[in-house]
């Protein structure tokens, strides 16, 4: 195992034993899952996180959360273009088969001095998470472009040495933001998404873990200013220190802002306590609210739309660091149907947000900017439209969306817009070169647009090893300029 400090890359800064967040830059990510720089202290040259010789590398890691397995890839760099896997399927899933306790479910993640922090929203028990932190040196240990193996890592129900597991016991806890003290912050639904939405009136939490100790605090969303947050969903850093978080509220239709500035400071316990914010209320109750992206300028992008693929409009709301509305709320057309995930993409032209939608015949990327009267969808990266078919000839749907530090790539998970609980899915992770330059609105941005799992071992139906149901996450990790 080969480590090189991270004195050498002069664009790195957690030399100074923290992590960081989206590439010191979370304001313009808007993503559930953030990107990074990748400096971690020590920058392996082995392994799967590998940036050998000191290099500029890109990396993109998919979590395949409804197969149980992490895929880790080569957008930029040296390096195979398939990086390997990581084997996560702790409750075996018979045929693939994931109903009931059988799905683990690996979602969002964390890249930082500790190493690769993975939530598992449903281990040990469909109703309790955990964190499994995969510390560098361990990764480092492993061949490249092969499937890390659960032997290497777990045994008899327990997690081995170095590899280590942090119970959280709440339910869903699936999303997390990188806070450059180190210590992580988990949004979590405190829900069953298997329940009518009007069961879901618990409020939500925000956990907060710090993987080199195993410390965990907890701050339940309720109250906050004039509501709480139930059901809480996506959570976004609003400013380059992650010093304020939002999170949108799914089961009461809003989003919640919270000052974190002093998260890295004391006990984990008692700085999560400490935590306070603000509710955001929507006009219209009974919708799905968990879009939600940062606009960079310390406030937020709010999307609402139907619960059903009825055709009624969805609409578009901002709000600012206080909760205090932004301008007029606005509507967009029900043609464009459960937007999944949102991010703010900088542009020469100004802020601009890019929309992953599926389910229905416009499915695809979507633009979105502020006329001034608020925010329109402007257009669509018709480019990408030739890779929502998965190569079974079925469709697949963008889902997951991750911009890099400099907003010139961009990462997205696709797969089948119903998956289903035991049949193979053919979903993709593909690699968008971005020009910035480039107004979305008038012009593609699209430089390029590569297939990631081109490189990975293909689908088979018979496999469910190889299974891909629904990269649902995506994980940006840079080294270098």
């Amino acid at each position: 195992m080969r480590f090189r400090s991270c004195s050498v890359l002069l664009a790195l800064v957690a030399c100074n034993g923290g992590g960081s967040s989206d590439d010191e830059d979370p304001d313009t990510s808007g993503s559930a899952d953030t990107t990074e720089t990748g400096d971690t202290g020590m920058i392996p040259e082995t392994g799967p996180l590998a940036c050998p010789g000191g290099e500029s590398c890109t990396i993109v890691i998919a979590s395949q959360a409804l197969d149980d397995r992490v895929e880790i890839f080569t957008a930029r760099g040296s390096g195979p273009a398939y990086r390997g896997a990581i084997d996560l399927d702790l409750k075996p899933n018979p045929g693939g088969n994931n109903e009931g306790e059988n799905l683990d479910e690996p979602f969002g993640m964390t890249v930082s001095e500790a190493g690769l922090s993975l939530l598992l929203g449903h281990y040990p028990a469909r109703n309790s998470g955990s964190l499994v932190v995969f510390p560098h040196e361990f990764l480092a240990g492993q061949e490249q472009g092969t499937t890390i193996p659960q032997s290497s890592f777990f045994a008899g129900g327990t997690f081995t040495a170095p590899v280590t597991d942090i119970l959280l016991g709440e339910e869903e806890p699936i999303f997390a933001v990188q806070h450059p003290s180190g210590r992580i912050l988990v949004g979590a639904f405190e829900n069953d998404l298997f329940a009518p939405e009007t069961e879901w009136t618990n409020p939500g939490q925000l956990v907060v873990v710090d993987p080199a100790t195993g410390e965990v605090g907890r701050k339940v969303l309720d109250p906050l200013g004039t509501g709480g947050c139930q059901g809480a969903w996506s959570i976004v850093a609003l400013d380059d220190a992650v010093d304020t978080v939002a999170l949108s509220c799914d089961g009461n239709d809003g989003a919640v802002v919270l000052d974190v500035s002093g998260i890295g400071q004391g006990s984990v316990a008692d700085a999560t306590a400490a935590v306070d914010g603000c509710f955001a209320d929507v006009l219209f109750p009974d919708k799905r609210v968990r879009s939600i992206a940062p606009d960079g300028e310390g406030g937020f992008l709010l999307v609402e739309h139907s619960t059903l693929a009825d055709l009624q409009d969805g609409r578009f709301y901002r709000f600012d660091g206080e909760c205090n509305p932004i301008g007029a709320m606005t509507t967009f057309s029900g043609a464009l149907f459960e937007i999944r995930q949102s991010v703010l993409f900088s542009t020469d032209a100004g802020p601009r947000w890019l929309l992953a939608s599926g389910l229905l015949p416009e499915h695809g990327v979507h633009v979105v900017r502020d006329s001034g009267a608020g925010p329109e969808v402007c257009g669509r990266l018709a480019d990408l439209d030739a890779s929502w078919t998965g190569d079974d000839g079925g469709e697949i749907h963008p889902y997951a969306l991750a911009l890099d530090r400099g907003h010139t790539g961009l990462a997205i998970g696709a797969g089948p817009p119903e998956a289903l609980d035991d049949m193979a899915g053919y979903g993709r992770v593909l690699w968008a070169e971005l020009d910035p330059s480039v107004d979305p609105c008038e012009a593609s941005p699209v430089v390029s647009v590569t297939d990631l799992t081109a490189s990975a071992p293909a689908v088979d139906a018979g496999d469910p090893a190889t299974w891909r149901r629904g990269p649902n996450v995506v994980h940006i990790v840079q080294y270098g300029p």
